[in-house]
């Protein structure tokens, strides 16, 4: 099969990349100017240089592809140095660019890949694909956004497009989330807040593969799936995992949520006042502190998905990773 991938040189591409190819598939990756192409090159893929906001630099990039796989987007990590437009132009409009650009070249399968920030703090417990969106900032919006436009496209046009709403994804190599948290329980800055269980959904990288591929091969055209682990873990487990791959025992900080609240606004007032992102901004807070679990019951029956990574064995895997690397 002929994959066409886009936001290969992120987090999640090498992943995806060196399944697809040690099954035999064939890769193409588009890649900007400035993006790190080393690994892509040196395991055989093939690179097309191009942007999903420039919808001429994509023309042709999907002739004789089987599969596109969407991956590009602009992360949440920048809520803070960019603008709702940035968020638009890549989540939105170039969502939009390189689908039509996969309909123009009759692309046999498309898998739009989105997040459960779509979906923002649901009161549903579990929630479904189903679940009322209410995205909590700008990243969730433009996401829940491009999936609309992934759906009007296969309603009106036939796009043969299905959607993934990941929850936080990863492991080895992860630059975003995890090693924030791991740097932050390096300098026992890490408290615990409140006395809720604040129940958060992960997926190790190699499971999110899975899921992907699955979709490609599975996944009914217009349909939307949750792809985490079956169990959300408690926030103070994580914290306590990441300890323990550190090597350190600490007694935690404790932190009332109100308090947690509000150092979070006056950390924005005063990154913001110096042009810098927080290290934690209100809504990261307001996140953490609900409990968010997702079913993937859909996913389990319609495309046979589970997953295999043992949480505490990859997140302990993850910070190991990161020590080896020198990143904490």
């Amino acid at each position: 099969m002929k994959y066409l991938v886009t936001g290969a040189t992120g987090f999640l591409g090498p992943y995806l990349i060196r399944e697809l190819m040690s099954k035999g598939h064939t890769c193409k990756c588009l890649v900007r100017d400035a993006s790190d192409t080393d690994y892509l090159k040196n395991i055989g893929a093939e690179l097309f240089q191009g942007d999903i906001t420039k919808k001429n630099t994509l023309t042709g990039i999907a002739d004789d592809m089987d599969v596109l796989i969407h991956m590009a987007t602009l992360g949440h990590v920048s809520n803070f140095s960019v603008t709702e437009e940035m968020f638009e132009s890549i989540n939105v409009r170039g969502t939009v660019n390189i689908m039509q650009e996969a309909l123009r070249a009759g692309t046999k399968r498309v898998v739009h890949c989105s997040t459960v920030a779509a979906m923002g703090i649901c009161s549903d417990n579990p929630a479904t694909e189903t679940s009322k969106c209410n995205p909590h900032h700008s990243y969730g919006r433009s996401k829940l956004k491009a999936e609309k436009e992934v759906l009007k496209m296969v309603s009106d046009s036939g796009l043969p497009a299905s959607i993934i709403r990941f929850s936080m994804i990863y492991g080895p190599g992860d630059p975003r989330d995890m090693l924030k948290l791991a740097r932050l329980a390096k300098k026992n800055l890490f408290p615990k807040i409140g006395s809720r269980p604040k129940l958060t959904p992960l997926i190790h990288a190699d499971d999110a593969v899975q899921g992907l591929l699955l979709t490609a091969e599975k996944g009914r055209t217009g349909e939307i799936y949750l792809i985490t682990n079956p169990q959300s873990e408690p926030f103070e487990k994580i914290r306590k995992i990441i300890l323990k791959g550190l090597g350190v025992s600490r007694f935690p900080l404790y932190v009332p949520e109100w308090a947690a609240l509000a150092i979070a606004s006056v950390s924005e007032k005063i990154f913001s006042s110096i042009g810098k992102s927080p290290p934690v901004s209100r809504k990261n807070i307001e996140s953490t502190l609900a409990d968010r679990v997702f079913s993937i019951e859909k996913a389990r029956k319609e495309l046979g998905f589970q997953t295999s990574v043992d949480p505490e064995k990859g997140l302990l895997e993850t910070v190991l990773w990161y020590k080896n690397k020198g990143w904490i």
